[in-house]
């Protein structure tokens, strides 16, 4: 089988890349401007450049594109080699920054997502989502269809919802994997790169935040990234996830308020003040509270996803984030020097 990988020089694309190729897939790694496709552990992949023959099962050759373009800006000659040879595509690549602009969420996040479904029209396609598509809804979460004219935490979650419609729209017997808050591994918390979130954890652990606002009921939904690979790995395989969406999230979110406590609980890390959104007021907020800003809203919601697609389909249970996974988390960024001791 041969799968194509978009964004594969990404967090998530280089893991994915990896799992494939160890599962013996033969990859096309689509990326913009990195070649280099590492997998979670960091190293390269070593893939080769895409000379317009497929790689060997266990392989992954490299191809550099541009989601922004019709045929992601690719020849005649290459896009239709790659729509008559390829079986599966993994669309990966997206814009994830909570405050990029509009214009850009929508060229790369929504306009992407339609050109790579256009491009692949007879391979099968797994398009990857979000969770937070549900945006601002709160408690049960089914694994349906999103409401793009919803209200939504930030303009990232707006324009994956967005995309979504587009996949509905151009393929409905596409797979959607909605993935929650990525973090590392489940048995050890490694991560290759601390991206998103982890910025405000970064913060708040080193007390460069004092206080986080954060309601009573907000819950936060980590999912570990080997799980998220390892699912989307047994849905390429799967004829039954034709339509389906899927949510890759943990059993049971955590209370954003035990997380904090468990930061402040590592000797030499900090146990930040706790403000309510209404009362959390920043007359200059200074750079760092400018940063981290985008990722509040999390701490203002409690959306429970239901998981039940992944083990109807797989047989897969989704993971429990208890206290010692979470502090696995932590303390893998504090091993790694992400997050320094006061």
């Amino acid at each position: 089988m041969i799968i194509v990988v978009t964004g594969a020089a990404g967090l998530l694309g280089g893991a994915l890349t990896a799992a494939l190729t160890k599962a013996g897939h033969a990859v096309i790694g689509l990326v913009h401007r990195d070649a280099n496709i590492r997998g979670n552990d960091g190293q390269s992949l070593g893939a080769a450049a895409f000379d317009g023959s497929a790689p060997q099962p266990g392989a992954v050759k490299s191809m550099r594109c541009d989601v922004r373009l019709p045929g992601l800006g690719l020849n005649r000659a290459t896009c239709e080699w790659l729509n008559s040879n390829v079986d599966c595509v993994i669309h990966c690549a997206a814009l994830v920054r909570f405050d990029a602009d509009a214009a850009d969420l929508e060229a790369v996040n929504v306009g992407g997502t339609r050109h790579v479904a256009q491009l692949f029209g007879s391979a099968r396609l797994i398009h990857v989502s979000t969770a937070y598509v549900c945006g601002l809804s709160n408690g049960p979460i089914a694994e349906s269809d999103c409401h793009p004219d919803g209200l939504f935490g930030n303009g990232y979650e707006h324009s994956k919802a967005l995309a979504e419609t587009v996949v509905r729209a151009l393929r409905p017997d596409a797979v959607i994997v909605r993935p929650s808050i990525i973090v590392g591994e489940w048995a050890t918390g490694m991560i290759r790169s601390f991206d998103t979130i982890y910025r405000a954890f970064k913060f708040i652990a080193e007390g460069k935040i004092a206080a986080v606002p954060a309601t009573p009921l907000a819950t936060l939904n980590f999912v570990p990234i080997d799980h998220v690979t390892s699912a989307i790995c047994d849905c390429v395989s799967k004829p039954a996830a034709r339509g389906r969406i899927v949510h890759l999230a943990a059993r049971g979110s955590i209370p954003a308020l035990r997380f904090l406590e468990l930061i402040g609980d590592i000797p030499g890390l900090r146990r930040p003040n706790v403000t309510t959104p209404d009362d959390h007021t920043a007359p200059r907020p200074g750079l760092v509270e400018r940063l981290a800003r985008p990722y509040w809203g999390y701490f203002e919601r409690y959306p429970e996803f239901a998981t039940n697609a992944l083990t109807e389909l797989t047989g897969r249970p989704s993971p429990i984030m208890d206290d010692a996974a979470l502090l696995r988390q932590i303390q893998f960024c504090v091993a790694a020097g992400f997050i320094r001791k006061q």
